[in-house]
């Protein structure tokens, strides 16, 4: 398995494996698959331009792209410590084999040589038990539950608000 930074040479299976992250996982991602196809093109290579404020690391087994998880940077001054993980996503058949801890790592390692950066902040479904337990090894606590944050076909999801402060971890 090999995991590095994706760029926009990358968009068509980034985009092939976004649009089956929000088919096989609704309640983890907030746009449905029809908001997300929609999405242009070079808009959703954007996310793939690595800058101070965002990268998108990606999970590959042999040259097809298993695994994806974000990073995204505010510049306004006020939460500029901060950063949001976002877009966390392995394909089931390579899930339970670490590849999303792996992938974690190389954000967090990332993260930890970004100037004044001290958080991450991530939320999770609370109907994702593995994901939640994976973030709390890896050192995220919780912060609350946001009830009701999403709403998938009339029926209300709640969030965990986890951080991560890298400056203690």
């Amino acid at each position: 398995m090999k995991i590095r930074a994706l760029t926009p040479a990358d968009l068509a299976s980034y985009r092939q494996l976004r649009l089956e992250s929000i088919l096989d996982s609704p309640s983890s991602f907030v746009p449905t698959h029809e908001e997300e196809s929609a999405v242009p093109e070079e808009q959703m290579a954007g996310r793939l331009k690595a800058s101070p404020f965002q990268v998108t690391y990606g999970a590959f087994q042999g040259e097809v792209l298993v695994g994806t998880v974000g990073l995204v940077r505010d510049s306004r001054c006020k939460i500029y410590h901060r950063a949001t993980v976002v877009g966390v996503y392995v394909t089931p058949k390579a899930r339970a084999n670490g590849v999303a801890q792996s992938m974690f790592e190389a954000v967090i390692a990332h993260a930890k040589n970004i100037p004044e950066l001290v958080q991450l902040d991530l939320k999770v479904n609370t109907i994702n038990p593995g994901a939640r337990a994976l973030y709390a090894k890896l050192g995220f606590v919780s912060c609350g539950i946001d009830r009701r944050a999403l709403c998938i076909d009339g029926q209300f999801h709640d969030e965990e608000r986890m951080a991560l402060h890298l400056d203690a971890a």
